[in-house]
């Protein structure tokens, strides 16, 4: 791969084809979600050394709790214990495509200055999407999103040191909670919050930024880095478990936000216990008022249709998921949607371009059709670098950021209930009139949701 020097660089990544598959999960023997009664036995690390293993967390809030074993008997010698209902072996699953599985090319562009609006940014030009949900008719009304208004985003972490991202991320609150040797790239992955591969600092360019390389829908909230992925955006249903509980408790977090999803067979074995406990995380968080957005999926499955499978998190409990939108307002190519898996739908890119080339953007008219937002430092080299991709994945913040809009032009005050109300009502109907199989309640627009 060629890489130009220049201040800002911008790095083509196409996702949408290199989607996770149904049921790619795989089955290491070591992690285990354990349900407990109640808060669980007082001696329940005991409990789990005796049966040979290590207790990794404990979240009396929806009744679980996470080990790790290398003992093959282990389930069976903790079920034994008293408060304990029931132990699942965990899976490791690939939830979003890795960047060894995209297709890279780089293109050069000049420098990024100070800017003090977000249309001053230097690739605003090129953000379609912003356009397309009528962003900026929602500052124009002075609506930027607020430091007070927070979203959590579950993913690979996120690179606080890019110049868009700087001054953009709670590090105070944002955390990893990867369970110790769940990482190809070891205890510095494990331990920090820190984005080894791109897709947690993509996403969260596209809810805040600095607009200085790019515009972000909610520019003044902030995001709380809740890193549930690893470097190769691999991770556990216990995992992911944990980080929504942990952000649902943080009084700040009004929003998660989680770019990632994969299918699984309802007849799928050992799959059933772990989905029905996302299910319970995700409810938690609603009943804590939090609004819980997912990617609906890159795999054009028509989810009202497909009832012999589970797109989790999108259909998880009360969380809404995300369809994708590309430049023309058509359904993305690649999208999943479905009334049954889908709220509402937002910019999420697709390629080729088929549409008139953008005045004034650097980018190659055929790349137009894509997202753009920052990558990673610890990825692309220097903390002034750009990528373009397209996905679900980049849907689902889109509208995380509307719902900040929302939420901080009224002091935080709303809960979940509210925020998706406002979401779908003021949602644009691009289909058949009223809720419909391919845009569900509408695709966001943020000018007409800060009208409620």
């Amino acid at each position: 791969m060629r890489r130009n020097m220049a201040c800002l660089a911008l790095v083509v990544l196409s996702l949408a084809l290199a989607a996770p598959a149904i049921g790619a999960a795989a089955q290491p023997a070591s992690s285990y979600l354990i349900q407990i009664s109640g808060a669980g036995p007082a001696d329940l690390s005991g409990k789990v050394a005796a049966a040979g293993g290590t207790l990794t967390w404990v979240r009396p809030e929806i009744g679980y709790a996470s080990a790790t074993s290398a003992d093959p008997d282990f389930a069976g010698k903790l079920k034994n214990g008293g408060g304990v209902q029931s132990v699942d072996q965990d899976f490791q699953v690939q939830w979003v495509p890795t960047a060894q599985q995209a297709q890279v090319q780089t293109v050069s562009s000049s420098g990024a200055s100070a800017s003090a609006a977000p249309t001053s940014a230097f690739f605003y030009a090129c953000q379609w999407n912003l356009a397309q949900i009528d962003a900026p008719g929602a500052w124009a009304k002075g609506f930027f999103g607020s430091p007070g208004v927070k979203v959590a985003v579950l993913d690979t972490g996120v690179d606080p040191f890019h110049i868009d991202l700087s001054g953009k991320i709670d590090t105070a609150n944002s955390t990893s909670v990867l369970t110790p040797g769940s990482s190809p790239c070891g205890p510095f992955d494990e331990g920090t919050i820190f984005d080894l591969d791109f897709h947690g600092s993509f996403v969260s360019g596209l809810i805040t930024s600095n607009s200085l390389g790019i515009a972000a829908v909610a520019p003044n909230a902030h995001v709380v880095a809740v890193k549930v992925l690893n470097c190769v955006g691999s991770g556990s249903f216990s995992d992911i478990i944990s980080g929504i509980v942990y952000a649902a408790n943080l009084p700040d977090v009004d929003v998660l936000n989680m770019s990632l999803g994969a299918g699984f067979p309802k007849n799928l074995k050992g799959a059933g216990p772990l989905v029905a406990a996302l299910n319970k995380a995700v409810n938690y968080a609603g009943s804590q008022g939090k609004l819980v957005v997912s990617a609906a999926g890159n795999s054009a499955v028509d989810m009202d249709k497909d009832g012999n499978v589970t797109w989790v998190p999108a259909q998880s409990g009360s969380g809404l998921g995300i369809y994708a939108t590309d430049n023309q307002d058509h359904l993305a190519s690649y999208s999943n949607h479905g009334v049954s898996g889908t709220w509402v739908g937002a910019p999420g890119g697709d390629f080729p371009n088929a549409a008139p080339p953008l005045p004034g953007c650097v980018v190659p008219p055929f790349l137009q059709g894509l997202m753009i937002s920052v990558c990673s430092s610890f990825v692309c080299g220097n903390s002034s670098t750009y990528l373009v991709a397209d996905g679900t994945s980049f849907a689902s913040p889109t509208v995380a950021g509307v719902a900040a809009l929302v939420d901080g032009k009224h002091g935080g005050a709303l809960d979940a209930g509210q925020l998706k109300t406002i979401l779908s009502q003021s949602a644009d109907d691009l289909g058949k009139p009223g809720t419909d199989n391919l845009f569900s309640h509408g695709r966001v627009n943020a000018n007409q949701a800060v009208d409620h």
